[in-house]
């Protein structure tokens, strides 16, 4: 991609940093919320997996996964500002 900073590069850029954390921060919170967790289609219609998905490793897991995602947003930032703060080859 060209050292120009097109306006559409910078709109994926945040809309790839929302996405980011957003997905991140579900992940990380939501194995831990029993009415959401514990309420869902999985387990009404299979309730063979429950011992699974009610595992709390299987939880802790999916938070990491969710902490991994947030992660890999703040690797994205900083890449972004080292990738900014180049000078421009001639």
């Amino acid at each position: 991609m060209p050292r120009s900073s097109s306006f559409l590069y910078k709109y994926f850029f945040v809309v790839y940093m929302i996405y980011c954390f957003y997905v991140g921060a579900l992940l990380t919170v939501m194995p831990w919320i029993s009415w959401i967790w514990e309420n869902n289609y999985l387990l009404y219609h299979f309730p063979t997996a429950r011992p699974v998905l009610l595992n709390p490793f299987l939880r802790g897991a999916v938070s990491g996964l969710g902490i991994l995602n947030i992660l890999i947003g703040i690797e994205e930032i900083v890449r972004y500002r080292r990738w900014r703060r180049t000078p421009p080859a001639e």
